[in-house]
């Protein structure tokens, strides 16, 4: 097949989409030799393009921040190349597709929060993605929701039949794997981190939840609990500058650490060197710093929030993210429990097995070979 794929959205600023599409394409450059993929960049996205023969890029002169540049050519000048490219799928990543579509379609969802929490979103964004989500939801081929809860949500939000929808989760690379502690000393000594430390990877947006986190560590200090220190690393979405007074005003300028951003390969140093990730997020498409964690056997505490709840059994302990004490005693009780997080660390590592590049890219291209032949 000659597939298409569209990623004149794509920038590092949108995050963990970024990440989703930059490890997806990585692995169809891994996996699959077969298919022609034609992929349309711009100098933005055009790295996320591997150099195997069997790519090809269309670069694409826009600005990529702009989305009414973007949308006006997806439905005007591309149409038109996916003509001339022969195309016979086109892949669409930023949960919409144009209105008119010239060839089988395929679109990844990460999540509905336009439509669950429309507040956090200025009302023109928000009216365009939740008419071209549903629209592009009743005539896309074929759905690939990124995981099993934004599947759900796709059904009961959106009524999108289960039989339409395959869940294409996020893929974690085998360089996500527990370091040796030769690696992990260094790691440490680099940044200045303990042996011990808490960790939340999450860039700071109002739904990541910082404060309460703030809040509950700065609990457990004054209940003469001796927490962890608490290593934050993200990017600022908004809420940085918040995040910032609540240390100073709580007074916890020496417990917590504020990370740079770091080199993809440092990330699996980060967790290995962790003793726990704690994820208080208020929602998750499909977290894949959870994720990551799990790959390189950093056990963890999360909320009770339904994309986590698929983890809870043998992964990871669930608490309400909203209860400032919900959060503070899951704390204390991880740092107590060292054969829980034993335990934690085993399920999360024998979980991980169906994130990774094989598992994922044979689900991706059987989904691609489904959405074609219903047009044939």
């Amino acid at each position: 097949m000659r597939i298409g794929l569209n990623l004149l959205h794509a920038l590092p600023e949108i995050g963990g989409g970024w990440n989703y599409i930059a490890r997806l394409v990585s692995c169809l450059g891994e996996q699959d030799s077969n298919n022609k993929y034609i992929a349309y960049v711009t100098n933005v996205s055009s790295c996320l393009v591997p150099k195997n023969a069997n790519f090809e890029q269309v670069l694409v002169n826009i600005n990529s921040v702009s989305r009414a540049q973007r949308v006006l050519y997806e439905n005007t000048v591309l149409a038109r190349s996916v003509k001339q490219n022969r195309l016979d799928l086109m892949h669409w990543f930023a949960a919409t597709r144009a209105i008119f579509s010239v060839c089988p379609s395929v679109v990844t969802f990460y999540d509905l929060m336009v439509f669950q929490n429309p507040e956090a979103f200025p009302k023109i964004k928000r009216l365009y993605l939740q008419t071209m989500m549903a629209f592009s939801a009743r005539r896309a081929s074929l759905l690939l929701p990124i995981s099993r809860t934004t599947a759900l949500a796709m059904m009961q939000v959106l009524k999108v039949a289960e039989r339409r929808m395959v869940v294409i989760p996020p893929v974690i690379s085998q360089t996500f794997q527990p370091l040796n502690n030769e690696v992990l000393a260094e790691f440490r000594a680099k940044h200045g981190l303990s042996h011990d430390f808490w960790l939340y990877v999450a860039h700071f947006y109002p739904h990541k939840n910082h404060q309460r986190l703030l809040q509950a560590y700065h609990s457990l200090k004054a209940s003469g609990t001796a927490p962890w220190p608490l290593v934050l690393r993200g990017d600022d979405h908004g809420t940085w500058p918040a995040v910032r007074d609540a240390i100073l005003q709580l007074k916890l300028e020496d417990d917590v650490i504020c990370l740079p951003r770091l080199q993809e390969g440092e990330l699996p140093a980060l967790y290995s060197s962790a003793s726990g990730l704690v994820y208080p997020s208020l929602y998750e498409g499909g977290a894949m710093p959870i994720l990551e964690a799990m790959a390189c056997g950093c056990p963890i505490i999360a909320s009770r929030i339904p994309m986590l709840e698929e983890f809870e059994t043998d992964c990871l302990c669930l608490f309400d993210p909203v209860e400032v004490t919900s959060i503070a005693q899951a704390m204390q009780r991880f740092q107590q429990d060292m054969p829980g997080r034993i335990r934690a660390r085993q399920g999360g590592l024998s979980r991980v097995v169906e994130y990774r590049p094989g598992h994922v890219a044979s689900i991706l291209m059987d989904a691609y070979a489904h959405a074609q032949m219903q047009h044939i």
